[in-house]
């Protein structure tokens, strides 16, 4: 992947099957890729973009109450190995009870839970 860039998927042409092409194979090769023309408001993601940064902004202790609903789906610290990463984990996005206990273990306030 040397010289390459993340790729991206045009929302605007994803009925067409050169961009269904471009998709499946960002998922095949890469596991991740740049959308645009989603005609998301840029204050709703600046929005998100400050609850998330927020959110790896707490105290460790609270961090840590992010516990593990499958093995590896918690709280994810940096370690000597890896100093960079860190991680937290919800293991249902489409289960409102699965976000509920997410923000609950984190302390989220409202606005955060419903930005």
């Amino acid at each position: 992947m040397t010289g390459e860039t993340i790729p991206y998927i045009d929302l605007e042409k994803i009925s067409e099957q050169f961009e269904c092409n471009k998709l499946r194979n960002a998922c095949e090769k890469w596991g991740c890729f740049r959308i645009i023309n989603h005609s998301i408001p840029l204050t709703l993601m600046d929005e998100m973009k400050m609850v998330v940064v927020a959110l790896h902004d707490l105290p460790m202790d609270i961090k840590k109450n992010n516990k593990d609903v499958i093995p590896g789906s918690g709280y994810f610290g940096p370690s000597v190995f890896n100093p960079l990463i860190e991680s937290v984990g919800l293991y249902d996005m489409g289960s409102s009870q699965a976000i509920q206990d997410f923000c609950s273990q984190l302390n989220a306030t409202p606005h955060q839970r419903y930005a």
